[in-house]
């Protein structure tokens, strides 16, 4: 098997109908479909579910670190991306990765971009205008969120849940020689 499918979401957040706002099925779905067009009938998948493309720890993205891996031990000969943004939000280690995977002569397509010649000039200017554009991308989100959150905690709103997602247990008292002790 030389052909890798690679999809990603960021997040596990739902939209009011209870949808989730970035769906992995959908990504899977696309690939699968496309692939099947082209004639290929075997491929594996690798999924990170709920994790940032623009981290730059690379053990957050596991299924990403073992196919890298994977085509390092030239498993790997193709990898299908749906658009650029799966791949990489980070210019620096998307740049690298691609180096790495043009040295090891494995083609990264995506469904929305095309197909990339890391090898080649145009396919270099390419990918690095995507992957300079994914990381501006999520740049400009992160200033918005973070103008929002401003904005509210002036307004007076409270910001965030609970630490851990769980409410913090109510802290019980028991008298000690007489003295009121909290635990």
């Amino acid at each position: 098997m030389k052909v890798a499918i690679y999809a990603r979401v960021s997040g596990t957040k739902k939209k009011e109908d209870g949808e989730r706002r970035q769906d992995i099925n959908r990504q899977l779905e696309n690939m699968r479909e496309f692939l099947k067009r082209k004639g290929v009938n075997q491929w594996k998948e690798y999924i990170d579910d709920g994790k940032s493309a623009f981290t730059e720890d690379f053990n957050q993205r596991p299924a990403f670190k073992q196919l890298l891996n994977d085509c390092k031990r030239f498993f790997i000969k193709e990898i299908y991306i749906e658009d650029m943004t799966r791949f990489s939000r980070n210019l620096s280690l998307g740049l690298q990765w691609l180096k790495e995977l043009g040295n090891i002569d494995v083609q990264l397509i995506s469904l929305k971009e095309g197909e990339f010649e890391v090898t080649s000039s145009k396919g270099w200017i390419q990918s690095t205008m995507m992957l300079m554009m994914a990381e501006w991308e999520s740049r400009i989100r992160s200033e918005k969120v973070k103008s929002g959150m401003r904005k509210a905690k002036n307004l007076g709103k409270k910001i965030g849940g609970f630490r851990g997602g769980k409410k913090p247990k109510k802290k019980s008292k028991k008298k000690i020689g007489g003295v009121e002790v909290s635990l």
